[in-house]
């Protein structure tokens, strides 16, 4: 699904994603690798391919949308260095082709100079001059710009006949915030409150669909 933002198109993909066309640049949030990994640390039983999914996921959404850039907004390890950093190495060597960043989230522990060693910059927030990229909503967006930002894992609750519900992951959008779903396969959902200002726009299999 197109739309625009700040008079720009943009597409929301199934994937769990976003694709700024003019740039060539696909923006994903809160993928969470080394998550499984780390339970297992701490003694919570999770199978070892528990997150296999999200790296062909990743692998086929490059694939599939063929970016000249991405921005990972934040949590993309979901804790310090494990064995899931070697298979992270693995699929960035397929794609030498992609300008990689990391916007540095509050689960990114690994140090910054391992990135750099794979030709990942790293830095707090990226601006231009219609949006801000950033891991958490920022307190003061100037200027009228668009923050887009992870962190929350925004869902949106359908509820049906028969008391029978379900909830989404969604991009949620607001006046001067966009909030992206969470990539990974290991990760929750928040209900996300919803207003007159707000815009939801719920992820169905293979479809992305405005609910509000």
């Amino acid at each position: 699904m197109t739309i625009e933002l700040r008079g720009i198109p943009f597409t929301l993909l199934p994937e769990k994603a976003l694709y700024k066309q003019d740039e060539r640049l696909l923006i994903i949030a809160d993928v969470h690798l080394g998550k499984a990994s780390h339970f297992r640390k701490e003694g919570i039983s999770i199978p070892t391919q528990a997150q296999t999914a999200d790296y062909l996921n990743l692998e086929k959404l490059f694939l599939k949308i063929q970016p000249d850039k991405v921005y990972f907004l934040g949590d993309l390890f979901h804790s310090t260095f494990n064995r899931d950093w070697h298979n992270f190495c693995d699929l960035i060597a397929l794609f030498p082709h992609i300008q990689f960043t990391l916007v540095r989230g509050n689960h990114d522990l690994i140090d910054e100079a391992l990135f750099r060693q794979i030709c990942i910059a790293v830095t707090d927030t990226i601006e231009d001059d219609h949006f801000i990229y950033s891991h958490e909503p920022l307190t003061d967006v100037t200027n009228g710009k668009l923050n887009i930002v992870g962190h929350i894992h925004p869902g949106i609750v359908l509820s049906g006949a028969g008391r029978q519900s379900i909830k989404l992951p969604c991009f949620h959008i607001s006046p001067s915030l966009m909030i992206l779903p969470a990539f990974g396969v290991l990760t929750g959902l928040y209900s996300m409150p919803c207003n007159e200002q707000t815009t939801v726009y719920g992820i169905l299999p293979g479809m992305v669909k405005k609910i509000m």
